[in-house]
């Protein structure tokens, strides 16, 4: 595919179409109609992406700083490919690579950033809201990678975006999420989508992973019993036990922990026969998810990459022009 007749394809699709918002630093700010457009253009970019010449140039001239405080594969490499195969300029500033081990106030680091005149900038943190901080202080665009146990509103876009190649009406359909849910910032997104959709969504987990009110806030199902919240379940997404950010000390040990909660070709007898199984990554094989399922076509894992990559571009592409359109506060942003 040409670089012309891919920009055509893409202008067809939108049709004019625009996102809402400016920054995305939540799945909240995505209405149903950004989704809608967002996916349109992900299928689209699927021709691009998988073929020989996967350059563009639709943000050519454009420049985009990937902000991760922490480590990431997927995310990071995903979007980093995707704005250089937007043809924008790229950069990358790890944590131990900013003014932040220093002594540096976030708001400064958020300034500084700025100050470059970056048109968006991909953000994780270990810090709950600090992309929506940066968002407020930045006139560049600002989309969420991942921050403390809050959010990643990218990894359920590509999760919904995923779910519906396999399971095109999700209305009705049982999600059972299995694992560290208190500690994920993956369910915080995953569980506003999946009630946009209208997936029947049930929790698997100790008590101790278990998000305070999770049943309140969001009237889910917990079923500590793994047995019966995979029984007739149509989508299993496991989650990754977070022992980096002291996990195990929720758990009397992985090794219990993985007797317990491991998804397995027994345990997945009990769900429905077309069930997917689905996780974030990085999987911990025997302990989030067996080896005999992994290797299954019930795993859409891998798919669930190549989603993240396609999203992403979708994402980046709809941003890219946003920078004008911010109005940062104005008691702490000053113009150049």
């Amino acid at each position: 595919m040409t670089d012309q007749s891919f920009t055509e394809k893409i202008s067809k699709e939108r049709s004019g179409r625009n996102l809402s918002c400016t920054d995305i630093t939540s799945f909240d700010n995505l209405t149903k109609k950004d989704v809608e457009l967002i996916f349109d253009l992900a299928k689209v970019a699927e021709e691009l992406l998988k073929g020989d010449m996967k350059k563009t140039s639709l943000l050519k001239g454009k420049s985009q700083i990937n902000f991760f405080m922490e480590e990431s594969t997927r995310t990071r490499t995903s979007f980093e490919l995707a704005g250089k195969n937007l043809g924008a300029d790229t950069i990358n500033i790890s944590g131990n690579n900013s003014a932040l081990t220093k002594g540096e106030t976030l708001l400064d680091t958020a300034i500084t950033i700025d100050q470059m005149q970056p048109d968006i900038v991909v953000m994780r943190t270990g810090f709950s809201g600090a992309a929506e901080f940066f968002a407020k202080n930045m006139k560049a665009t600002v989309v969420n990678a991942g921050d403390g146990w809050n959010e990643h509103p990218s990894q359920a876009l590509l999760d919904i975006y995923t779910m519906l190649k396999h399971k095109p009406k999700l209305k009705g359909k049982k999600l059972t999420i299995v694992g560290d849910v208190l500690h994920s910032r993956v369910f915080g997104s995953l569980v506003r989508a999946a009630k946009r959709y209208g997936l029947e969504i049930v929790v698997s987990a100790p008590h101790t992973l278990i998000r305070p009110n999770m049943a309140e806030a969001w009237n889910i199902q917990h079923e500590p019993n793994i047995e019966k919240a995979l029984k007739n379940t149509d989508i299993v997404y496991a989650l990754r036990l977070q022992t980096e950010r002291a996990a195990n000390a929720d758990v009397p040990t992985l090794r219990e922990y993985s007797k317990t909660y491991v998804i397995n070709a027994k345990r997945m007898q009990l769900a429905k026969k077309d069930a997917i199984v689905m996780h974030p990554g990085p999987v911990i094989r025997e302990l989030d998810v067996h080896t005999n399922i992994l290797e299954t076509d019930l795993s859409v894992i891998p798919e669930q990459v190549f989603s993240g990559y396609c999203v992403r571009f979708a994402l980046l592409l709809l941003l890219g022009e946003k920078r004008k359109e911010k109005n940062p506060e104005p008691r702490l942003y000053k113009p150049m």
